[in-house]
């Protein structure tokens, strides 16, 4: 029998019987509310990613998405996955600029969607709490399992770069909550929906070392973005040439604010302050016909492609005459550094095949996150690869 629990903190967890969500949210965004509707109906894990993903990644930087057989995580949000043997693996998004999408073993008897904080732990049974950590148990866990995987998970959820505060000063108590406030609570919002918990007092991080180390780059990687975070990106949708936040490598390579290596040539960045930058072009898409588009604007690709937004600046580009592909099959989105791929509703579908993974078919309309290398098939016959060292 599936068990969850919660260290008290300041992301939103939205807790369901088979989904499991920690978000780097405010608590009153709309995405939370959207979340939750989706999560205590038993919707499948990509039409909850397609809800996150919705109004592009400025205002959800970071998120971990799990299910008992797959897992989705970016930012600051990190997974440790613990078997039945005591062996313990993470997956984080540690260097990726999108995303990591994991299938999970069924051997996996423990899941731990973690942000780093500590505290007092806490059993949920659903519903949406402010949360530093969520640990779902899918299966029955021994104790002397339990006992030494408990070190080694602690051990893995430090944030890098972070040093490990003094034991004293690693566990913040928290208020218990008091029954007759949660009735109150949620005799106040439909849906059974807490805004906001005044009785979970935030879990403060631990004191940077001093010295350099690499502490402003994890700071940038893993920080929440809020509507008011005005070192974020400047909108695309207003007028003139797209600009984002950026800092340079050696080369003078615009790269984006968080990288340690050049995503152009892969020399080092060193450390320094970002500033606003018109946006370069992000890559190429190289087609199976041999042409390049350069990827300065979104990219609709199709048998006939065409807009209707009159606002849409898209660059249309046939791919040929067969009826397997729609007029208009697939859209590259640009938003911010991320480059995105959306699938336009096309009859026939479009298949992703990332560098050393097996094809993945796309899910309509759901944006996902394009890496280097990555092939895109319209057809038997129309692909495309998205490059970066030829931007």
């Amino acid at each position: 029998m599936t068990a969850v629990e919660y260290v008290p903190g300041t992301w939103v967890a939205v807790v369901g019987a088979k989904v499991w969500l920690l978000l780097g949210a405010p608590p009153d965004a709309e995405v939370v509310r959207r979340c939750w509707d989706l999560v205590r109906e038993d919707a499948e894990l990509d039409d909850v990613l397609g809800a996150i993903v919705h109004e592009g990644f400025r205002a959800v930087g970071s998120f971990a998405l799990v299910t008992p057989r797959r897992a989705v995580v970016r930012g600051g949000a990190g997974l440790v996955c613990l078997g039945a043997d005591g062996q313990a693996s993470r997956i984080d998004a540690t260097g990726v600029m999108t995303w990591v999408d994991r299938n999970l073993d069924e051997s996996i008897v423990q899941l731990r969607l973690t942000t780093g904080g500590t505290g007092p732990v806490l059993p949920l049974l659903s519903g949406v709490v402010l949360a530093a950590e969520l640990v779902v148990s899918l299966g029955t866990v021994p104790e002397a399992v339990r006992e030494e995987a408990g070190q080694e998970v602690v051990a893995t959820t430090i944030v890098r770069s972070v040093p490990e505060p003094e034991p004293e000063s690693r566990a913040v108590p928290a208020p218990q909550p008091e029954p007759a406030r949660v009735t109150e609570l949620l005799a106040q919002e439909p849906g059974g929906f807490i805004a906001s918990i005044d009785w979970a007092a935030p879990v403060p991080a631990p004191a940077p070392a001093p010295g350099r180390a690499e502490m402003s780059e994890t700071v940038l990687r893993t920080r929440v973005v809020t509507q008011d975070d005005t070192s974020m990106l400047i909108s695309e949708r207003g007028s003139g040439a797209p600009q984002v936040r950026a800092v340079k490598c050696q080369d003078q390579h615009l790269n984006p604010e968080a990288a340690t290596h050049c995503r152009l040539c892969g020399g080092a960045v060193p450390a320094q302050t970002s500033f606003v930058a018109v946006r370069p072009p992000l890559g190429v898409l190289r087609l199976s016909t041999g042409d390049t588009i350069t990827l300065d604007r979104n990219v609709v690709l199709g048998r006939d492609p065409h807009t209707d937004d009159r606002g849409n600046r898209a660059n249309l580009v046939k791919v040929g005459d067969s009826t397997d592909i729609s007029r208009n099959h697939v859209e590259v989105r640009l938003d911010g550094w991320d480059v995105l791929v959306v699938d336009l509703g096309s009859k026939n579908g479009t298949t992703m095949t990332q560098p050393g993974w097996s094809p993945q078919e796309l899910a309509g309309h759901i944006p996902a996150v394009l890496c280097p290398g990555t092939r895109v098939t319209l057809s038997e016959d129309a692909y495309f690869t998205y490059e970066v060292a030829s931007a």
